[in-house]
């Protein structure tokens, strides 16, 4: 049957396209069957199975898998059982592209999306021709032929993509962070870790490793990593006296950017590093640094009322990004946690809740958080409500003039929401009700 693409996404769809333009033999299929799925097979002019089992399997010479599948579905796991080889969308991308284009992948816990654009300004800046692919960009089989032209790529890769990705050999391989995350699609956060680390397979000498001097995973790797190694964050790569050093030269300096915080900074550093190293100038990183605003849903100040200001953080879907999040602002917070549940450990936010005067828990993950919390010694600061307009609501009434009402979730959205974006849009409109009903407030 030659290859099954299996989970029909935006990246089994262009994965499925470039293995017919290739004229291959494809197999497309997907565990569920809806009326969007039987349009999908239909404008692919494929064979297809909607509703797939593990018989799917039968003829198969390789499986392309979808990032959003786990390993212990049933047709991955009766794949592995027969033998057959399973590898990404990402990795199939890879294979196809060939030898001739420089890539620079980019993971982390967080961060990689906000690098990656970091590093995309900054090859603009400087005139570098390429092209920006990955987990919240276009699937890689889907540009192929724009990445060959432009001979840079600039990948984000998640550890979704990473668990399945053979040999990469990236010329630049970055490791932002590591911290607990998916680990209802990963076994264990030691498993999470080992993906993240795959960024770095089949790197030479001559290849470049980034790793941050405040991520014990990455430091613990350096020893047994292949390629030159620079931690961001040390040396003369970090933020040194409220400027922003590029081994050992000022690009810019703290008081110039339109972002603040220090996890954000160090990004900036990552991409720096990404983006000397693919040709771009000083200038251009410089010009890219200064021109750049965080993506929405990323410490968004969506109004201030009555003397509060309230802070679209939805992207922060892990407990590590909260505690970025409050270690970057200054004054009371009132923080909303909780979201869809992914069985996530919270102690990582324990140290940076000092600052909070009170956390309102919502959503599915909600009574978790709320007793987690409690047993902690944070009961009297908390309150539990069902969803996030009932939190927005006891948010406003807790605050105080000069604190922050923080949306910073510490979890997906999929409880109430298609993703964080809708989830930010809905917090933002929450808060133009609240603060209409009050009299008003200032965007």
């Amino acid at each position: 049957m030659g290859t099954l693409v299996y989970g029909l996404g935006q990246s089994g769809i262009a994965a499925t396209r470039a293995l017919l333009k290739r004229g291959e033999e494809v197999l497309a299929a997907d565990a569920r069957d809806d009326e969007r799925l039987r349009r999908a097979l239909t404008g692919l002019g494929v064979e297809g199975v909607l509703g797939a089992g593990p018989q799917v399997l039968d003829g198969a010479e390789r499986v392309v898998v979808s990032p959003g599948i786990r390993p212990r579905d049933p047709v991955l796991r009766a794949a592995e059982s027969r033998g057959v080889p399973v590898i990404s969308e990402v990795g199939l991308g890879l294979e196809l592209l060939g030898s001739g284009v420089r890539v620079a992948a980019v993971t982390g816990t967080n961060g990689k999306t906000t690098v990656v654009d970091l590093l995309h300004r900054m090859l603009d800046g400087t005139g570098v021709p390429h092209v920006v692919a990955g987990n919240s960009w276009c699937a890689l089989t889907g540009c192929l032929d724009q990445a060959r032209s432009a001979g840079v790529l600039a990948l984000e890769v998640s550890s979704f993509q990473l668990h399945y990705l053979g040999n990469p050999g990236f010329e630049v391989a970055a490791l932002l962070n590591v911290r607990p995350d998916h680990l209802n699609w990963h076994t264990s956060f030691e498993e999470y870790a080992r993906d993240k680390l795959r960024v770095f397979v089949g790197q030479g000498s001559e290849d470049l490793a980034l790793v941050s001097a405040g991520d014990p995973v990455g430091l613990e790797a350096v020893g047994r990593l292949a390629a030159q190694v620079l931690v961001v964050g040390e040396g003369e790569t970090a933020v040194r006296d409220g400027r922003l050093l590029l081994r050992g030269r000022e690009i810019a300096a703290v008081g110039e950017l339109r972002f603040a915080g220090a996890h954000y900074l160090a990004n900036a550093l990552f991409a720096a590093a990404a983006a000397e190293r693919l040709g771009a100038s000083v200038e251009g990183v410089r010009a890219g640094i200064l021109g750049y605003r965080l993506k929405p849903h990323r410490m968004d100040v969506v109004a201030e009322h009555a003397g509060v200001l309230y802070v679209d953080d939805s992207k922060a879907t892990n407990p590590a990004a909260v505690g970025a999040a409050l270690t970057s602002l200054e004054g009371p917070v009132v923080l909303i946690l909780g979201g869809s549940e992914k069985q996530t450990d919270f102690s990582e936010i324990l140290p940076h809740l000092g600052r909070c005067r009170a956390i309102v828990c919502q959503g599915e993950a909600g009574p978790g958080i709320f007793e987690y919390l409690r047993a902690t010694g944070w009961g009297e600061a908390c309150r539990l409500v069902s969803d996030l307009r009932e939190a927005v609501a006891e948010a406003a009434s807790l605050a105080r003039e000069g604190d922050v009402i923080l949306l910073s979730p510490g979890c997906a959205s999929f409880d109430q929401f298609a993703g964080y974006a809708e989830r930010g849009e809905e917090f933002a409109r929450l808060v133009a009700e609240l603060a209409g009903s009050k009299g008003g407030a200032r965007r």
